[in-house]
């Protein structure tokens, strides 16, 4: 990436205001799809410790086809089980109840505690393998549509180099604004935040401490007469504690009064020796009669949580687009703001990648409103919900807490995410799906992932690990026993024929007869789709190569389901088969029968752009617009 140059005009096709947790899935995602970027931040340094910290598993199965995961793994903790206490009827604090921190089926079956210092850090030494790196420390200061400019692009944004003060105008096609709670973004495009619940405020810590508490290895809810508290077990023994700041110790925070002693073995961040203080008097309180004495702490803050949403997640004219809390935020309490904003991106970029190639419309786009504030919206009442039941520690152990406890599962673990009916997602079933599975095929929820043979080495693999992130859509076709039978093969002809889905905007030979191989076919960036063909045939007795065109070509994507699993988890007759459209954010467009290849591609024609070229879909020297203009001449 070519350097910013003081008084020289700065050229990019996005640009992202914010180096966040949302802001780096936005840069990292889009130059895996290769789409032309910059990133700024106005901190000389990303965050080193401390912040937002859990990865919940739909997270986590992001992360895998990102190849991250094992990464983060390695330096996280996992979560398993939760703990609730509370008063008993004697009044003395004791344990409710133990319950696990994760049922929706998913691989990872917790939540992985990491420093968010540690997220980012991974994201960034992958965007740098890719060429790019946080433009630091750089604020945006304003930005304008300016009609006056090159029309490719629209946006002039003024951009201020922190260090020097000078101002730099970069021209860009579209604006991410990732830049947090106080987005300079939002406020420019005038865009206004609803607030959906009270204000509270919460000091925050991660420590190390010596204490009796039995489950401190466990997340720990916990109530009493004095308040309420949040333990989160973290790596090597550290944990972290969440505590509601009551009305009294705002006063003396307010009024800036240290208690006579801090036991002086305790190393504090600077200028939080007020906080510390009162984090251990609330503490001590709150788990009485156990003790806790706290010996180390390497980050700790206090900050206001505002539950609140934007009134819309981009501009009218849908070239600038907020992610992560520019414009919702949320309680800590379920542990999603981070997940939310990585997830919102992780929405919006593919759709700019398509468009930006050339290959998608640019309507497209307003489905990043329509499905992100949806969700957000579900949430933001859901933490108002379990932030208001929290508070009532007589509800502790109640039914009302319970249902509200484990209607949230499939929620906050992002595993029953469903985006509503759309321009990419087709609600209606046609095909014979049991709804009574454990994850039957849904339009508009994650393709969950399954252990598959795959055929050209007989490895076990997770579905996610032969599915990566590149942008591309997959066509799942679940065939069952039906490989020899007639209704496979009227299948494998429309998919092999110039009206099939998976070659029909291809901008190069359409016929894709080149084979491709095990170790290149996730790189091929000449495909807009990818195939897959899942049986439940003893994969020994099928040589891909007889199969008929094209699945001869996608050897590396042909699996056995041995004994049917995946069919029957994902509710689909090995009798009947079913095929499932796949979005590159692995979110299930359209689920449909066998014999219907032809929806498929009518499903598609909705928003791709149906336009011969020869560019490559992944070239980064193209541009949608020189498209536009080559079949004008």
């Amino acid at each position: 990436m070519p350097p910013s140059i003081p008084g020289v005009d700065v050229f990019c096709d996005v640009l992202v205001v914010g180096a966040g947790p949302s802001g780096y899935m936005a840069a990292l995602t889009l130059a895996r799809y290769g789409v032309d970027l910059r990133i700024i931040d106005k901190r000389a340094m990303r965050i080193q410790v401390g912040h937002s910290s859990g990865l919940q598993p739909r997270m986590q199965e992001i992360l895998q086809t990102l190849g991250l995961h094992d990464t983060l793994d390695a330096k996280g903790n996992r979560l398993s089980e939760t703990a609730f206490w509370g008063p008993d009827s004697s009044g003395r604090l004791s344990r409710s109840s133990i319950g696990p921190e994760v049922t929706s089926p998913t691989p990872f079956p917790h939540v992985l505690v990491v420093d968010q210092g540690d997220t980012e850090g991974a994201l960034d030494e992958d965007l740098k393998t890719r060429g790019y790196e946080v433009n630091r420390p750089m604020e945006l200061v304003h930005y304008a549509y300016d009609s006056t400019a090159d029309p490719h692009w629209p946006i002039t944004a003024y951009v201020r180099n922190c260090s020097s003060g000078a101002i730099e105008v970069w021209h860009t096609k579209y604006l991410l604004g990732s830049d947090g709670a106080a987005s300079i973004v939002r406020h420019v495009a005038g865009i206004s935040r609803q607030p959906n619940g009270g204000e509270e405020v919460w000091a925050v810590a991660d420590v190390w401490a010596e204490t009796d508490f039995p489950d401190i290895r466990r997340r720990c809810a916990v109530w009493s007469a004095h308040g309420g508290c949040m333990l989160i077990p973290g790596k090597e023994n550290g944990f972290r504690i969440y505590a509601q700041l009551q009305a009294n110790d705002l006063k003396l925070l307010d009024a800036g009064t240290c208690g006579p002693f801090v036991n002086p073995s305790v190393t504090l961040p600077e200028n939080s020796t007020l906080l510390f203080q009162i984090l251990q008097s609330c503490i001590c309180e709150i788990i009485a009669p156990f003790k806790m004495e706290i010996n180390r702490v390497s980050w700790i803050s206090r900050y206001r949580v505002s539950q609140g949403i934007v009134n819309r997640f981009t501009d009218p004219g849908h070239h600038v687009f907020l992610l992560g809390d520019a414009c919702h935020t949320q309680s800590p309490k379920a542990g999603q703001g981070m997940n939310l904003g990585m997830m919102d991106a992780f929405n919006l970029t593919w759709k700019l990648a398509l468009v930006l190639k050339g290959l998608a419309k640019p309507e497209i786009l307003e489905t990043y409103d329509s499905e992100r504030r949806h969700l957000a919206n579900q949430f933001i009442e859901f933490d108002i919900k379990f932030a208001h039941i929290y508070l009532q520690k007589e509800a502790l152990g109640s039914p009302e807490f319970y249902a509200v406890w484990r209607q949230s599962h499939g929620f906050t673990s992002g595993c029953a995410h469903r985006y509503p009916e759309g321009l990419l997602t087709r609600s209606s079933i046609r095909a014979r799906i049991n709804q009574s599975a454990q994850e039957p095929l849904t339009p508009g929820k994650r393709l969950y992932s399954m252990a598959l043979t795959r055929h050209v080495d007989g490895t076990v693999v997770n579905l996610y690990e032969d599915m990566p992130s590149d942008g591309h859509f997959h066509l799942f076709i679940f065939v069952g026993r039906l490989l020899t039978f007639a209704v496979f093969k009227a299948l494998s002809n429309s998919l092999a024929s110039i009206q099939s889905p998976l070659t029909y905007f291809t901008r190069n030979n359409p016929t894709m007869s080149n084979a491709f191989q095990f170790q290149n076919v996730a790189d091929n960036g000449n495909r807009y789709m990818d195939l897959y063909l899942i049986h439940t045939s003893n994969h020994l007795e099928i040589e891909p190569s007889k199969l008929p065109k094209p699945f001869p070509q996608w050897a590396s994507r042909i699996y056995e389901d041995v004994g049917g699993k995946g069919h029957a988890t994902h509710g689909v007759s090995e009798k009947d088969g079913a095929m499932a459209l796949v979005r590159p954010d692995g979110h299930i467009a359209m689920v449909t029968n066998l014999d219907n290849a032809k929806g498929i591609l009518e499903c598609l024609k909705d928003f791709m752009i149906d336009m011969p070229s020869q560019y490559n879909l992944f070239d980064t020297d193209f541009r949608g617009d020189q498209v536009l203009g080559n079949t004008m001449m």
